[in-house]
C-alpha cells in the first residue's frame, strides 16, 4: 500500500479538502492529517485504510473502515481548501445567464434574446464560463462577477476567438469592479478597445464601460536572503550535488533547496526545516527514485511546472546563453490576492536588460495574456526603480528599455489558439517564444525559437 507516497504528497500542500462518502466535506490543514501504518487520522476521524487509489497526481481515493465497524467509507482527498461543485457551478452560471439576458434586452431595447449559448466550445477554445448571446444586431459575450479573476480576465481571449465565428459586431460585458487587469491590457493594446464594444454589468443593469486607471495590485518584496546561510546551504546541497538546487524563497526570506522542483529543505535565519521530514538523505533517495523521467508514480506527475522551472534554471546557459545566471528570481513581483498557475522568473541579460520568463508545462489558452499581465507589472515596477531599490540585481546597471518577455513551454502543448493571441500582443513588447521537447524531464531540447534577446 502506497502510504509512504501519500505522506509525501500530503506534505506538499498546506490545506486539503476531504470528502467523506461524498456527503460530508472538511477543509483540513495538513497538520490535522496523519498516517501511521495503515491508519489515517482526519481531524476527529480515524480510519483503517483498506485500499488506496490515485485518481490524479494530487487526488487520492481511500477505502477505509472505522474501528469496530464493518461499513466501508470512501474518503477522497483534494488539494486546497475548496471543492468545486459542478452542479452548483452550472446552477450559478445559468442564473447569471438569465439575469444578464434580461439586462441586455433592456439596454439594447429589444423584446427578447434571439439565441443564447452556454457550453464549452473546445474546438475553438471558448470555455463554458462565458454565456454568448445574439441580441438584435449584436453578439454579446459576458462573464459572471463571481468567477475567479483568471476566468474574468479570460473573457478577452474568449471574445477574440469567438469573433471570427459570427458575422456581427461583438459586445463584451465585464463585471464592474473586476476590470483592473482588462483595463491595464487595453492601455497597451488600444486596438482591442476599438475592435469590440465594451460594457459593464453592476449586478442590476448594463452601462458603458468605464476604463479604470487602477492597476492590478502587485508587490515587490525586499530581496533579503538570510545572512550566513551559505555554509548550511552548501552542506545540504553537497549531499547530492547532481540532484539538489538552491532557489531564493523571497517571501520567506529563505533559501529553498529543491529536488526536481519539490522542496526538501529550507534555510532561514530561524534555522533549517525539512518539509518532507528527516533523515534528509533518505528523503532525497526516495524522492529521486520515483520523481524521474519515465516513472508512473504520482510524484512524477505532480508540480510539473516546478520541475520544468528547475530544469530550465539548471540549463539556462544553454537555453538562453545571454542571461546572467547569477540573478534569477522566482515570482517577482507577486500579484496580491490572486492565484496564478504560471511559473514566473525574472532575470537579466549580460547587457543589463530585464527578462521575464513565463513557464508552462501543459497547454493553457491563457498563457499569452497572463504573460502580458506579468510583463505589464514588471514594466510598472521597472520604471519607478523598485527592483534596484529592493536589492535585486546587485552590482548590475539596468538598461532603460522594456523587459523582454520569454514564453517557454513544450512545443506540442502550446495551445492551438496561442498564435492568434500572440499576434494581438503590443508591438512594444519584445517577445521570444521557445518550444521545447515533450521529454524535457530527461533533458531540455529547443525545437523552436522565435525572437531574440538583445
Amino acid at each position: 500500500m502506497e502510504t509512504e507516497d501519500l505522506k509525501i504528497l500530503l506534505a506538499l500542500e498546506p490545506t486539503w479538502t476531504v470528502s467523506l462518502n461524498g456527503l460530508e466535506f472538511l477543509a483540513l490543514p495538513s497538520s490535522e492529517i496523519s498516517l501511521e501504518d495503515s491508519n489515517i487520522r482526519l481531524g476527529r476521524y480515524s480510519r483503517e485504510i483498506l485500499d488506496l487509489q490515485w485518481l490524479r497526481p494530487s487526488v487520492v481515493r481511500i477505502r477505509a473502515r472505522a474501528k469496530f465497524r464493518s461499513q466501508t467509507d470512501v474518503i477522497t482527498l483534494y488539494p486546497g481548501d475548496r471543492l468545486p461543485s459542478t452542479i452548483d457551478l452550472r446552477r450559478r452560471r445559468r442564473t447569471f445567464q438569465a439575469q444578464i439576458g434580461r439586462a441586455m434586452c433592456a439596454y439594447f431595447g429589444v423584446r427578447k434574446v434571439e439565441r443564447q449559448i452556454l457550453f464549452s466550445d473546445r474546438r475553438h477554445g471558448i470555455g463554458g464560463a462565458y454565456p454568448r448571446f445574439l441580441v438584435g444586431r449584436h453578439a454579446v459575450i459576458a462573464v459572471d462577477p463571481d468567477e475567479p479573476s483568471a476566468v474574468i480576465n479570460g473573457i478577452m481571449r474568449a471574445a477574440l476567438l469567438w469573433a471570427p465565428l459570427i458575422r456581427c459586431s461583438v459586445v463584451i460585458v465585464v463585471p464592474r469592479g473586476r476590470e483592473q487587469a482588462i483595463s491595464a491590457r487595453l492601455r497597451v493594446m488600444p486596438h482591442l478597445r476599438k475592435t469590440f464594444q465594451w460594457l459593464q454589468w453592476d449586478g442590476d443593469a448594463i452601462a458603458s464601460f468605464e476604463e479604470t486607471t487602477a492597476e492590478p495590485e502587485t508587490h515587490v518584496q525586499d530581496f533579503a536572503p538570510p545572512d550566513d546561510a551559505g555554509t548550511e546551504v552548501s552542506r545540504i546541497c553537497a549531499l547530492a550535488p547532481e540532484l539538489l538546487q538552491a532557489v531564493p524563497n523571497i517571501a520567506g526570506r529563505a533559501i529553498s533547496i529543491r529536488l526536481r522542483g519539490i522542496e526538501v529543505a529550507q534555510v532561514s535565519e530561524k534555522g533549517t526545516t525539512y518539509p518532507l521530514g528527516e533523515p534528509i538523505e533518505r528523503v532525497i533517495q526516495d524522492l529521486d527514485a520515483v520523481r524521474r523521467y519515465g516513472s508512473r508514480h504520482p510524484l512524477a506527475r505532480a508540480h510539473e511546472e516546478r520541475w520544468l522551472e528547475s530544469n530550465l534554471i539548471s540549463e539556462m546557459r544553454r537555453v538562453l546563453p545571454s542571461i546572467d545566471v547569477r540573478h534569477i528570481y522566482p515570482q517577482v513581483p507577486s500579484f496580491v490576492g490572486e492565484e496564478r498557475n504560471i511559473i514566473d522568473l525574472l532575470t537579466i541579460t549580460n547587457e543589463g536588460r530585464l527578462v521575464v520568463i513565463e513557464i508552462k508545462a501543459a497547454a493553457d489558452p491563457d498563457l499569452p495574456f497572463q504573460a502580458l499581465d506579468y510583463w505589464i507589472a514588471v514594466e510598472r515596477h521597472r520604471k519607478v526603480g523598485d527592483f534596484s531599490r529592493k536589492g535585486y540585481f546587485s552590482g548590475c546597471t539596468l538598461r532603460n528599455e522594456p523587459a523582454v518577455l520569454v514564453l517557454v513551454a513544450p512545443l506540442l502543448t502550446y495551445h492551438k489558439t496561442a498564435g492568434r493571441l500572440i499576434r494581438e500582443l503590443p508591438a512594444e513588447t519584445p517577445l521570444m517564444e521557445i518550444g521545447i521537447n515533450q521529454t524535457w524531464k530527461r533533458q531540455i531540447k529547443i525545437l523552436r525559437r522565435r525572437g531574440v534577446l538583445s
